[in-house]
């Protein structure tokens, strides 16, 4: 008896599973995939999706999202009736892609069986000029002044049997460059060097350089650049900022970029009266702390009048290293009017 009821029972629960998304919401797309076929970098194609809903309660379309930023889907409507149907708009760039590329479109939706649905994205990109690295960017680490290092960008022609590429300098002259076609000996290679000078300046540099090609879809391609450059010793914050502080209190840390370099600050001074310096050496050749403290000029404090209440000042550290005699911090601070 006990067998029987179990038995009926199970036989109930399955009928309601099987029963229930008749009156569920069901979500339906049309087509499930995209095959976009041969396309040149940087070359862009749309698909068109319909979505349905062939349940009989509402479906509410949750999110749509591609795997990546060269994929971008556009909804129509996220909310459909019993019968209704909505579109939505793949664009697919093919960017610096080379090769065979395959991305993914995911639907998330209410649908009580198939929550998720994935669109297939496929196109094969051709291009006559492979770069390496692909991003067309180089990036350099932090680094010392008077250091120097290179690194080097490669083109490989895959159409033309020869490749010739030009630059002679990037835009803000920060780096050094230099090209070097026939690469190894092979007439489809070429380089481009690009170096930190000694002389670069410490700071975050951003700069880009214009190669010129000999090849006919692509006659130039831009290169990106970057480097932090720092002095031998190196200060934390490298900027104080007070803002509408009723008064001041700021430690700046100064420490050796590399172990083992033996320094000393020697004094520190700053440009704003109101606000005093003090020099506390907390661990020789690891740490030295400056201290600044005070409080904000009044508003009608000529100055403040002038400046609008943004006042800007500099504090100046000194020590006795040969590279690094100076560092300079900008300091500001607000006042209300």
């Amino acid at each position: 008896m006990r067998n029987a009821s179990a038995s009926f029972l199970f036989i109930m629960t399955v009928m309601a599973l099987l029963v229930a998304p008749a009156s569920a919401q069901v979500i339906s797309i049309d087509p499930q995939s995209f095959d976009f076929g041969d396309m040149k970098q940087q070359q862009t194609k749309v698909g068109i999706v319909t979505v349905t809903n062939e349940g009989a309660a509402m479906l509410m379309i949750e999110d749509v999202h591609a795997d990546c930023g060269c994929t971008v889907p556009t909804l129509t409507d996220n909310t459909l009736g019993p019968g209704e149907s909505t579109q939505i708009e793949i664009t697919f760039n093919s960017k610096k892609f080379n090769g065979t590329v395959i991305k993914t479109v995911n639907i998330t939706s209410n649908d009580p069986i198939n929550p998720v649905v994935d669109i297939m994205i496929k196109a094969k990109v051709h291009t006559s000029l492979i770069i390496d690295p692909v991003s067309q960017r180089v990036g350099f680490s932090r680094s010392v002044q008077g250091q120097v290092f290179t690194k080097t960008v490669t083109f490989t022609a895959v159409d033309l049997p020869k490749l010739e590429i030009q630059a002679t300098k990037t835009r803000k002259n920060l780096f050094q460059v230099e090209t070097v076609n026939g690469y190894q000996d092979d007439p489809k290679v070429s380089t481009l060097q690009i170096t930190v000078p000694a002389d670069m300046e410490p700071g975050r540099h951003r700069d880009h350089v214009r190669v010129k090609t000999n090849i006919e879809d692509m006659p130039t391609v831009d290169i990106e650049m970057q480097a932090w450059i720092t002095q031998n010793l190196t200060a934390s914050p490298e900027q104080v900022s007070f803002r509408y502080k009723k008064s001041f209190m700021q430690t700046v840390r100064i420490s050796p970029f590399e172990k083992g370099t033996e320094y000393k600050v020697t004094g520190a001074e700053i440009d704003l009266p109101e606000i005093s310096v003090e020099v506390l050496e907390t661990i020789p050749n690891q740490e030295t702390k400056v201290i600044l403290t005070g409080k904000p000029i009044s508003s009608t404090d000529p100055r403040a009048v002038e400046t609008k209440g943004h006042i800007k000042g500099t504090l100046i550290i000194h020590t006795n290293l040969a590279d690094t005699p100076v560092i300079r911090i900008p300091v500001t601070y607000m006042v209300r009017l």
